[in-house]
């Protein structure tokens, strides 16, 4: 694996794909009411937003702080991202160049109840979270780049980003090891800096 950094890019982005689908199957499978209380649960009796939810909150303007307090319309619009299958942009990423992952279909398995749709493998080092990776100045900067991803649109064609997804903080956390630099030595026993992919 080298530096490592390619397999934290591969397991943040298909972590992130795989959360993706998660969420799909959820929302069709449960009503509005199931639906948000798996996303805001009772713990001891007490529903309390993250900072994540928060900000999905704000972004949808909703200035309001307590789970309890939000009307239904407002549930329903924080609990369901309504993604379009046929507008989902994040593919899964493999290190190798495999010709017939080029174009897959998805959730054949009967736990998936029926739920089925074509997507594709891309080589790791393509994956938007590699540049982002060996662009991002900082650990804040690679964190807001990874939260404003685009992964797919909803039905009314608007954007939906790692951030709604809830991911950021659990891609930040694969990636920590890849931020900084890797030093190795040439054959010929130089020293050398190795950071991110080609």
């Amino acid at each position: 694996h080298l530096t490592g950094d390619i397999h934290a890019v591969t397991a943040a982005n298909n972590l992130l794909a795989a959360q993706m689908d998660a969420r799909m199957f959820h929302e069709l499978t449960q009503k509005d009411g199931p639906l948000y209380d798996r996303l805001v649960p009772k713990i001891k009796g007490l529903r309390k937003f993250s900072p994540i939810q928060i900000r999905r909150l704000k972004r949808l303007g909703i200035d309001k702080t307590d789970p309890d307090s939000l009307t239904e319309e407002e549930r329903t619009k924080f609990a369901r991202l309504n993604i379009d299958p046929t507008k989902v942009m994040w593919n899964r990423v493999v290190d190798l160049n495999d010709r017939y992952l080029r174009k897959i279909t998805i959730g054949q398995s009967p736990t998936e109840k029926g739920f089925t749709r074509e997507t594709a493998f891309d080589i790791a080092v393509a994956s938007e979270i590699m540049a982002i990776l060996a662009l991002g100045t900082d650990v804040d900067d690679i964190k807001q780049r990874l939260a404003s991803m685009v992964v797919a649109l909803d039905k009314s064609g608007n954007p939906v980003t790692a951030d709604d997804l809830g991911m950021t903080g659990a891609l930040l956390v694969l990636l920590r090891d890849a931020f900084e630099p890797t030093l190795m030595q040439s054959l010929e026993g130089t020293p050398v800096l190795v950071h991110a992919g080609p």
